[in-house]
């Protein structure tokens, strides 16, 4: 019996010297004895899945074109796919996105090589949503559209465009590959 109650005392002593040091560390940074730094990034102390298997969903580019120019509501005039020496490249696309938690978080990234198969153009927004929606579907629908200028100098022949769109949410990514010709 004695043996328990010394057990007792003990875990006892031990957790009132926890409290008191946690007390008199608290006090320390209070009064400035100690400093916090401040430039170190926050996570979460359970930065962990508990249900194993990643996260379900799916993220599809379904519609992809190259235009003749895109207008503010993201129509697209006289599809092409060959473009003259600083002629303005018109892209749309349509990305359909599962939601997560009613939420859709959407990058997208692009890359250009050149007919020898080098880089010449990549645009990473990796820090930066081009698309945020609270949605109340399963999944929900994005209309991309930009354009970019081929150089006067640029090299004549079959180009390749990468594009790349993420939903960080559901750590999901997809990359798809469009030809286009630059000519005379």
């Amino acid at each position: 019996m004695k043996k328990r109650g010394r057990i007792a005392v003990e875990l006892l002593i031990i957790l009132v010297v926890m409290v008191f040091t946690s007390a008199l560390i608290l006090v320390l940074v209070k009064s400035g004895v100690i400093e916090v730094r401040s430039d170190i990034s926050s996570q979460p102390v359970l930065n962990a899945e508990f249900l194993p298997g990643g996260r379900i969903g799916s993220l599809v580019i379904i519609n992809f074109e190259f235009c003749n120019f895109v207008d503010d509501e993201f129509n697209c005039f006289e599809t092409k796919e060959t473009f003259s020496k600083g002629e303005n490249v018109y892209i749309r696309f349509l990305v359909e996105s599962t939601t997560y938690n009613g939420d859709v978080l959407l990058v997208r990234n692009y890359e250009i090589r050149d007919p020898f198969g080098e880089t010449v153009l990549q645009i990473d927004q990796s820090n930066s949503y081009s698309f945020e929606i609270e949605g109340r579907e399963e999944s929900e629908r994005a209309v991309f559209a930009d354009y970019f200028v081929l150089d006067e100098d640029a090299t004549l022949g079959e180009y390749t465009l990468d594009i790349i769109v993420e939903n960080p949410l559901l750590e999901k990514r997809i990359t798809q590959s469009e030809k286009f010709r630059l000519v005379e």
